[in-house]
């Protein structure tokens, strides 16, 4: 349910109150929706950029999500590959983590 004309900016609105987001997690998230959404992939370049598809290649002045944060999400997103890569050659169901007390 929604209380203005506007829903979205409502959503959004709400989603900075109640988490404490910042302006750059609010524009990171606005790229992210317009990456998942169902709109055309000529609508998502105008929006994000021309190379969006790769890992990390949106246009900063386009999304005002930093580089810096752009390659850490690349970074995460690559070790986390990594290590599904390991468990399946490992034959392991658990991460390998480990717990000191």
């Amino acid at each position: 349910f929604h209380f203005t004309k506007e829903p979205l900016m409502e959503e959004y609105s709400v989603a900075a109150q109640i988490w404490k987001y910042s302006s750059v997690d609010m524009c990171e998230l606005a790229m992210n929706s317009v990456i998942q959404s169902g709109f055309e992939a000529e609508v998502k370049r105008h929006w994000v950029g021309r190379d969006y598809l790769e890992t990390g290649q949106t246009e900063v002045h386009k999304t005002n999500v930093p580089l810096c944060r752009l390659k850490y999400r690349a970074s995460t997103l690559e070790q986390e590959h990594a290590l599904i890569a390991r468990m399946v050659r490992d034959g392991s169901d658990s991460p390998p983590f480990r717990h000191e007390h």
